[in-house]
C-alpha cells in the first residue's frame, strides 16, 4: 500500500521493534507442531502465524471529537509465483467511538494478519499502523467491509483463484486512500516498515518514540507491555507474536486440495483403471503447485492419495468380496501427519 509506506517512512527514527521475554510460565504453543519460541524459521520448514496480541492508543493531541482506533497492515511474503501481498484490516469492537478520555487504554485480543502460510524464504516485508480516526458517519461498517474483502484477497488460492482474489486488492487500496484522503485528521500512533528476515518465533514490541530500555521490554501475563521496573509502557505501542507450525491443521480446507480429492475418490469408486491412474497424477500436480501446502506436505499427502488409489483398485481387480474392499477415505478421515 504506497499510501502506508509513505506513512511509515516518516515514522521516528527512535521507534523500537524488537523482541520482548514474557512474564509468568510461557503459554502453552497454540498446536502440538508449534516451534518453540525463537526458533529462526528456515524456508520450506513451517507455516507462518503473524497475530497482534495488543495495543496501546495515546489519547494526547485530540479534543472532544470522538475516534475509532484501527490496524492496518500489509505483509508481503514470498510464494510459488513470486511475492504475494496479504493485506489485513481490524477495527476492535473497544476502539470504536471513544472520546480521548477513553483513547489512552490497551486493547488485548488476538487479531490474525496472516494464518498458515508457507514459508518459502527471502523473510517478510511488514507495513503496520496503528490509527486513530475521527469518528465519521458509517465508518465502522466501511471498515468491516473493507477488513472482509481484505481477507478474501489476501488467501493464498492456485493460480486462476488467486488472479480473481488479486483483482480485489486495489478494491481495498482505493477504498483506504478514500478513508485517509477525507480525514486528513487520521493520527497514525504507532507503526512498523521493516523487512524482517530471517522471521524469528516469538514475541515482539513496536513502540513509538521510546529506545528499547536497560534489561529491555516485557508483556505481562495480561498483555501488556512492561518496562523492566514492572510499569506499564505509557507511549502508543504493538504487541507481535510470530508462530511458525510444521503442520497446517485446516490443510483439508484448501480448495483445490479439496476439489480434486473429490474427483479422485469418484474415479477411484467408479472402477475405471485409467480414469483413477489419471486422477492419481492430476492430484500430484495439484498438490505439489499448491500455494498453501509446503512441499513435504504436498508429497506425503499425494503418497498417501496414490496408496488408498491402489489399495482399492488392487482389491477389486483381484474379484474381492465388496465388504474387503477397503472404501476411499473421506479428507475428515485422512490423518496427513499420523506418522509424525
Amino acid at each position: 500500500m504506497g499510501w502506508l509506506h509513505n506513512l511509515l517512512r516518516k515514522e521516528p527514527e527512535d521507534t523500537f521493534f524488537g523482541p520482548i521475554a514474557a512474564d509468568g510460565n510461557p503459554a502453552p504453543p497454540p498446536s502440538r507442531s508449534s516451534l518453540p519460541l525463537g526458533t529462526t524459521v528456515d524456508p520450506e520448514s513451517a507455516y507462518l502465524h503473524l497475530s497482534l496480541e495488543a495495543m496501546r492508543l495515546s489519547a494526547t493531541r485530540r479534543r472532544s471529537q470522538t475516534y475509532y482506533g484501527s490496524v492496518i497492515s500489509s505483509c508481503g511474503i514470498l510464494g510459488d509465483s513470486g511475492w504475494t501481498e496479504l493485506a489485513a484490516v481490524a477495527a476492535p469492537n473497544a476502539l470504536r467511538g471513544v472520546d480521548p478520555k477513553h483513547l489512552d487504554r490497551v486493547i488485548t485480543a488476538t487479531t490474525s494478519l496472516i494464518s498458515a502460510v508457507p514459508y518459502r524464504g527471502g523473510g517478510l516485508d511488514l507495513e503496520i499502523g496503528l490509527f486513530a480516526l475521527p469518528e465519521e458517519y458509517l465508518l465502522g461498517p466501511y471498515l468491516d467491509f473493507l477488513s472482509d474483502v481484505a481477507g478474501i484477497a489476501s488467501g493464498f488460492l492456485p493460480l486462476a483463484g488467486a488472479m480473481a482474489a488479486a483483482a480485489l486488492l486495489p478494491a481495498v487500496h482505493k477504498g483506504l486512500d478514500q478513508l485517509f484522503g477525507a480525514s486528513t485528521r487520521a493520527i497514525l500512533d504507532v507503526g512498523l516498515l521493516r523487512k524482517w528476515e530471517p522471521p524469528i518465533t516469538g514475541h515482539y514490541a513496536v513502540v513509538r518514540g521510546v529506545l528499547e530500555p536497560t534489561g529491555g521490554f516485557r508483556v505481562s501475563t495480561a498483555g501488556r507491555l512492561l518496562l523492566p521496573d514492572g510499569t506499564e509502557v505509557q507511549a502508543p505501542y504493538l504487541v507481535l507474536r510470530l508462530d511458525a507450525r510444521t503442520e497446517r491443521e485446516t490443510w483439508r480446507e484448501i480448495p483445490e486440495v479439496s476439489l480434486a480429492h473429490q474427483r479422485l475418490k469418484a474415479a477411484v469408486r467408479s472402477g475405471d483403471v485409467q480414469a483413477a491412474k489419471w486422477a492419481v497424477g492430476e492430484f500430484r500436480r495439484i498438490a505439489d503447485d499448491s500455494p498453501g501446502l509446503l512441499s513435504e506436505d504436498a508429497q506425503r499427502l499425494s503418497g498417501l492419495m496414490d496408496k488408498y488409489a491402489t489399495d482399492r483398485l488392487d482389491a477389486t481387480g483381484t474379484g474381492a468380496s465388496p465388504d474387503n474392499v477397503p472404501d476411499f477415505p473421506e479428507l475428515a478421515d485422512i490423518d496427513l501427519y499420523a506418522d509424525r
